[in-house]
């Protein structure tokens, strides 16, 4: 990326409040569960809702530790790879990124009936630790728009504030006061928000005062931009499990869940104005950053029943995610700004790091239904049904109002249908596994995000008491993304292929 010279600043006040920019995403993105457990799980597509015995099929259906005969440990190391194509006006433009971490660990302890003639045979409680989504993410978009990221300044300055134009004190300094102590104060003030955009533009001569509202300083029709955002962090559970075996034919199980999100959003926004200019504006690089937060909890409950020795009935729910998060929230613009055929920078860094309120999230719960067929010491067949509706949606704080909010979840979200299909094949002490998975686009309108389509596959070798796992996926989900959030309609289409390699090591005791 372009860059206009930036020094380093510290973070030299933090500030809480409550207003803040929506973005639909960011709901969407915690409340969406990845297939991330053991190396046998994501190589068969996570399709264990009528199988158990992995560790990680607890997350599908807690009913799954009960079919374990002996004590069980496993953890896995994954490394996940993303390469991400964005299209924007005809231009297109690639990112990398990766992520090795230790993905899921957990035990299960089973304990036999003392009495076998019982219809309760035997308890296993299990206790494991998985990331439900990890947040690695880099899209790069660049090329030629005839319309400017500098309306984006101009929109919060003439209609941010009630409807009108921000008032021009609250974007000029006054005598001995600073840009981070002006800054600080519209942090406390009814649309400070927009003021803030307002006075950054202002003080970066983006634009200019008229007296009855704010214009931009300079015209063009050609503008470079690129836009470079990235992601990083994780969605990561704690869960408590217990089930019980009834007469080696009913299976029933019940998980309380933890959760903890921490991610990190960054993005920088550099254009380019390409008219052949002697006066106003002519290049600038806005950066923002959002770190979010937090914890809940949810809790599972399900069954399997064995129709025959062979054939396995699954269903489980999981119950809405309730989070409690924070965001932390910076931002700084450069310009560089043209005065006679010369040109002066100017660096518009606040310094402050804006604390908003904590706020609550009610993340959509999920149904499923399971089917699963062993064919003795040979192999299995297994399928999953995932029913979720995001249009459940809902944030609330007692401080704030968050109706359009969750109007917008409810008027354009929706419930999708997720199907998981995975099948393992036995050679003496080798397994050769695979699985597919499809997952509907939680948008009404896809051209916004995409269903999600992932094939998987992989290899086992058992020791007896213990074995090594081998799994791969790969998935592919399209998305659009502004290059910035109002303004102008520029939109970049992404095409996101991720690669996922695992090794599990899984021991009895």
């Amino acid at each position: 990326m372009k860059k206009i010279y930036l020094p380093l600043l510290a973070i030299c006040g933090i500030m809480q409040t409550q207003a803040q920019e929506f973005n639909p995403n960011d709901a969407v993105r915690i409340g969406t569960q990845q297939v991330n457990g053991s190396a046998r799980y994501n190589a068969m597509g996570g399709a264990f809702g009528a199988l158990g015995g992995d560790i990680s099929a607890m997350q599908i259906n807690p009913a799954g530790t009960a079919l374990f005969n002996y004590n069980n440990f496993s953890f896995t190391g994954n490394l996940q790879l993303q390469n991400s194509t964005s299209i924007f006006n005809g231009n297109s433009s690639k990112a990398n990124e990766s992520d090795l971490n230790l993905s899921n660990f957990g035990a299960v302890f089973v304990i036999d009936s003392k009495n076998q003639e019982k219809a309760l045979k035997k308890v296993s409680i299990g206790l494991g630790y998985h990331s439900n989504a990890r947040f690695n993410d880099r899209t790069f978009s660049s090329g030629i728009t005839n319309q400017s990221v500098t309306n984006y300044f101009l929109d919060h300055a003439n209609n941010g504030f009630n409807g009108g134009s921000v008032p021009l004190d609250l974007v000029q300094t006054m005598e001995n006061e600073s840009i981070s102590d002006l800054y600080d104060y519209l942090n406390t003030i009814p649309n400070g928000f927009s003021a803030q955009q307002a006075m950054l533009a202002y003080q970066g001569y983006l634009i200019n005062d008229t007296g009855t509202g704010y214009t931009l300083n300079g015209a063009g029709s050609s503008f470079y931009q690129e836009n470079e955002t990235f992601t990083t962090g994780f969605n990561n559970q704690l869960t408590a499990n217990v089930a019980f075996d009834i007469d080696k034919k009913l299976y029933v199980g019940a998980n309380l869940n933890l959760h903890f999100i921490d991610y990190l959003t960054s993005s920088a926004i550099y254009e380019e104005n390409r008219a052949a200019i002697t006066d106003g504006y002519k290049e600038l690089l806005f950066r923002n950053n959002v770190y979010t937060y937090g914890s809940g909890f949810s809790f599972n409950v399900g069954g399997i029943y064995k129709a025959t020795e062979a054939f396995r009935i699954g269903a489980s729910y999981q119950s809405p995610t309730w989070m409690r998060l924070q965001d932390e929230f910076s931002q700084s613009l450069q310009t560089s700004i043209a005065t006679g055929g010369s040109f002066q920078l100017y660096n518009i860094d606040p310094a402050i790091t804006t604390l908003y309120n904590k706020y609550s999230v009610k993340n959509p719960g999920a149904f499923t239904g399971s089917l699963a067929y062993v064919f003795g010491t040979k192999g299995l067949l297994s399928m999953d049904y995932i029913r979720k509706d995001y249009s459940t949606i809902e944030y609330s704080a007692d401080d704030a109002n968050y109706d359009l909010t969750n109007d917008f979840y409810r008027n354009n979200l929706q419930a999708t249908n997720e199907f998981r299909i995975g099948g393992e094949y036995r050679l003496d002490r080798v397994s050769l596994r695979a699985g597919y998975r499809f997952a509907s686009s939680p948008y009404k309108n896809k051209t916004i995000m995409d269903d999600l389509t992932s094939y998987s596959g992989g290899i086992g070798y058992s020791f007896g008491a213990s074995r090594i796992d081998l799994g791969y996926q790969f998935w592919q989900q399209d998305a659009q993304q502004r290059m910035i959030s109002s303004g102008t309609n520029g939109l970049a289409n992404i095409q996101s292929k991720n690669h996922n390699i695992s090794l599990s090591y899984t021991a009895s005791f």
